[in-house]
């Protein structure tokens, strides 16, 4: 005779989360560091928050994709024969035969083709995309990721139907960094990763495992009205009392069974691919307007120091574009397509800034000794669309060989950076990114988008050119 199920059984244990991911969920909620009541204050820094955008999808090409081979693109000796480059409605070659379905959205795409970075290793450049900023060991136990700002400044606007977490990811666990905490914010604002593919098939519950969670639940709200918070017992149980609190509430909700679905039509169009499955439920993550305002997709892979070329090479630049294009152009397709239940009138992609990038671009000229390419942080693009970006822009430029930047495609004379990135996703939100919050625990200050590179100060400014 079989035992009766728990709750144990059915919410997830760490060892599953670790199957679908949630490792920022949980770092933070039993690991993270207890916050103090800080005080935010202006910097003084000029900011004008746009509050053009409702959503963010952060679409992360992890590892660094070729930007001269692709857009960037620069014909020298290392290109191959089979590339079909062709001169687009937007003014730039472009391999048309890698991107069979972004071809036909670059019009709908700004680029900007003149970033340059701190960072030229990878797990330190990948943190530098979560966090907005360099990595300090010193102190980057403090400093929680963007999403968990963006986070902690969406709670004010979240309403009672809201159970789906403000900050999701998809397949942040396999990148070199992972899915960061919340640092010295709360761990209700941490992020929840999930393994794309693997949610698929755990994350539904039948009537009769409903009925239990919310049996077990009054069981649970009789104890605090007994012993009051659980706060009494130390962070870590406070902290994990909410983690339950909002795991009971989504897998109650009967919105979120059918988010995780993905019909045969969604994977063919979007390819059958961790980041294919990944940019699918984010559309449809967008769509349920459920509380979800913040979304980090994370395709890793692209290191291609050796064999970039070789279709034998089960991670070549070939296979991971072939991943890539369809999920990204039916990504922005659809968006372009699904009506807001939020806002009426408008589509999803009105509402939605989308960014996609890489932690920087790698080597240009001939390949090197294994065939492949190597890091290049000097300069690299970022694509922009939706929310009013003004598609078909294409803002800065490299030199001949991609190796320079030859124009900054911004007011200032320098090149933009990451944290440029990091103030045009929080205006965009109608973040003012000029904010500081002062008494860390370790006395510190922090500032949503910090000034300091690493030679000097650097501008802040949002990049308000891509929006024409």
């Amino acid at each position: 005779m079989s035992r009766p199920r728990t709750v144990g059984d059915l919410i997830p244990t760490r060892r599953e989360l670790l199957k679908y991911g949630g490792l920022g969920l949980v770092g933070a909620s039993l690991d993270g560091v207890w916050p103090l009541k800080l005080h935010a204050a202006d910097s003084g820094r000029k900011s004008n928050p746009r509050g053009n955008a409702r959503n963010v999808i952060f679409f992360e090409i992890s590892g660094a994709i070729s930007h001269l081979d692709t857009f960037d693109f620069k014909e020298n000796i290392a290109t191959p024969k089979d590339f079909e480059v062709q001169k687009i409605d937007t003014g730039i070659h472009f391999p048309v035969s890698l991107f069979p379905r972004m071809k036909n959205l670059m019009n709908r795409i700004a680029i900007q083709r003149s970033f340059v970075s701190h960072e030229e290793v990878h797990l330190r450049g990948q943190y530098y995309l979560q966090a907005g900023r360099q990595l300090n060991v010193a102190f980057a136990r403090e400093i929680p990721s963007v999403g968990s700002v963006v986070a902690s400044e969406m709670e004010q606007f979240r309403r009672n139907s809201d159970t789906f977490p403000t900050y999701m990811s998809f397949n942040l666990e396999t990148n070199q960094v992972g899915a960061l905490a919340t640092g010295f914010l709360p761990p209700n604002f941490a992020v929840f990763d999930l393994n794309a593919q693997a949610a698929l098939t755990g994350m539904s519950l039948d009537e009769k495992a409903v009925e239990l969670i919310e049996e077990r639940w009054r069981v649970l709200s009789r104890l605090r009205e007994v012993r009051g918070s659980m706060s009494s017992y130390g962070r870590d149980v406070a902290s994990f009392e909410g983690y339950s609190d909002t795991a009971k509430r989504l897998l109650t909700d009967s919105r979120w069974p059918p988010t995780f679905r993905v019909t045969d039509e969604d994977r063919k169009r979007y390819g059958n691919s961790g980041v294919g499955i990944a940019s699918a439920l984010a559309r449809n993550v967008l769509a349920q307007d459920a509380g979800t305002r913040y979304i980090h997709i994370c395709q890793h892979g692209w290191d291609h120091h050796k064999h970039i070329w070789d279709h034998s090479n089960p991670d070549s630049h070939y296979k991971l574009i072939g991943d890539f294009d369809p999920a990204a152009a039916s990504l922005i397709e659809d968006l372009a397509t699904t009506p807001s239940k939020a806002t009426p009138g408008k589509m999803l992609l009105d509402e939605t800034l989308v960014v996609m990038m890489s932690e920087f671009g790698r080597t240009p000229g001939p390949l090197n000794h294994m065939a492949g390419r190597d890091h290049h942080k000097y300069v690299f693009p970022a694509m922009f669309a939706g929310a009013g970006v003004k598609g078909g822009l294409v803002l800065g430029a490299s030199d001949s060989d991609g190796r320079a930047c030859v124009d900054t495609g911004w007011k200032h004379k320098v090149q933009p950076r990451i944290e440029n990135v990091v103030s045009t996703i929080y205006s965009a939100l109608g973040i003012d990114w000029a904010k500081e919050v002062r008494n860390l625990p370790s006395g510190r200050t922090y500032s949503y988008v910090d000034a300091l590179g690493a030679n000097g100060t650097i501008p802040t400014d949002d990049l308000t050119n891509i929006y024409g």
